[in-house]
């Protein structure tokens, strides 16, 4: 049963050239903002700080200069067992997406991405996490010792952050 819970779900997502596999964890937030002025934000690395939960995670730009295809970051949790893990840009598509992938750590393998989408009152952001846990002390972790858990807290608050921040000066 417990393995079961990892091989069902799973969707197929293109990118580039590259088909992507494994379960979908998905976050939505509507954003009274342009496309634009949210694509710039998620991937200006000074704005990090203005809407990353980094009391919770700690977040290191490894490469230097504007992020672009290529740019690596570095994460680590700060929970009980603190993962850490690596991403790397593989796309971007100003102003209606980003995907970064995970190099190693809990997702390895797998892909984060951000839609921007325009809607009639604003822009709907969508996190979606597109992973696969290969490590039996990660599902463990994932499962039953609040990692999945803690990863929906951590992306709703930083999505609401999101929102606040971009439209805290909205009337």
């Amino acid at each position: 049963m417990f393995l079961a819970r990892f091989r069902n779900r799973e969707a197929s997502y293109p990118i580039g050239g590259k088909i992507y596999r494994g379960r979908v964890n998905r976050h939505r937030v509507l954003i009274y903002r342009e496309p634009e002025e949210i694509y710039r934000t998620l991937i200006d690395s000074d704005q990090l700080t203005r809407w990353c939960p980094l009391e919770e995670i700690s977040v290191e730009k490894m490469t230097p200069g504007e992020t672009r295809v290529g740019t690596k970051f570095h994460f680590k949790l700060r929970f009980r067992i603190q993962p850490e893990w690596d991403t790397e840009t593989i796309r971007l598509e100003k102003p209606g997406k980003i995907v970064n992938q995970f190099l190693n750590g809990i997702f390895e393998g797998g892909v984060e991405i951000w839609e921007l989408k325009e809607k009639e009152a604003g822009t709907e952001v969508t996190h979606t996490l597109l992973y696969r846990i290969s490590r039996w002390i990660y599902k463990l972790g994932w499962l039953f010792l609040g990692g999945e858990r803690k990863h929906n807290e951590l992306t709703e608050l930083a999505l609401l952050r999101l929102k606040s921040y971009l439209e805290k000066d909205r009337i």
